[in-house]
């Protein structure tokens, strides 16, 4: 999305201007006001659109640049300078996809130097009581799951950093447990 030659917008701004021999003769003289108010305003309507694309990039955050540490504090709560503009765009695109999945879980990891093998849900939710046809019981069938994340851990993981990324992104009555292994990797079979 890049603005139209700088000509162009000379052009539409002379089409603002009334018509008749005075314009016309105003127009002819390269240094009249006039002359120089068109091609000042062009060039500004020019600098204003190129910058409106580059704008537009800075909305997305696989192609920001200059917003980056925006995005950041904004998603991730601080800025993250010391690493590099791709590690930054994934670790903003992790939390930028949505709630909690297993795929986000998986990156996330990956993002902070873990390896996750698995993610589950040891335990189904009942509903016990007084629940009736036609009757809505205390809690959906959302409500308080346990939620087991087991990683593969290295060494230069980001624990803390991993397991506050993913409390962040699910649901507020899911209790998630975190459990890491520290010895060969199984690869990242994720279930």
């Amino acid at each position: 999305m890049r603005p139209a030659p700088e000509a162009l917008y000379e052009a539409a701004v002379k089409k603002l201007f009334p018509r008749g021999d005075y314009w016309d003769a105003q127009f002819a003289d390269p240094e009249s006001d006039v002359s120089l108010f068109a091609k000042a305003t062009a060039a500004e309507l020019f600098r204003f659109r190129g910058r409106m694309a580059d704008l537009y990039g800075e909305g997305r955050i696989g192609t920001a640049y200059e917003t980056l540490g925006d995005w950041e504090r904004v998603l991730l709560g601080a800025p993250n300078p010391w690493l590099d503009v791709a590690e930054r765009r994934a670790l903003l695109a992790a939390v930028g996809e949505g709630g909690a999945g297993v795929d986000m879980i998986r990156e996330a990891g990956q993002s902070f130097g873990l390896d996750v093998t698995d993610v589950g849900l040891p335990f189904r939710p009942a509903f016990f009581g007084h629940a009736r046809f036609g009757v809505d019981p205390l809690a959906d069938a959302t409500g308080f799951f346990v939620v087991v994340v087991r990683a593969f851990d290295a060494g230069a993981g980001r624990r803390r950093e991993f397991e506050a990324h993913v409390e962040s992104r699910v649901l507020v009555a899911n209790i998630v447990h975190f459990i890491y292994d520290e010895g060969v990797s199984d690869g990242g079979n994720v279930s």
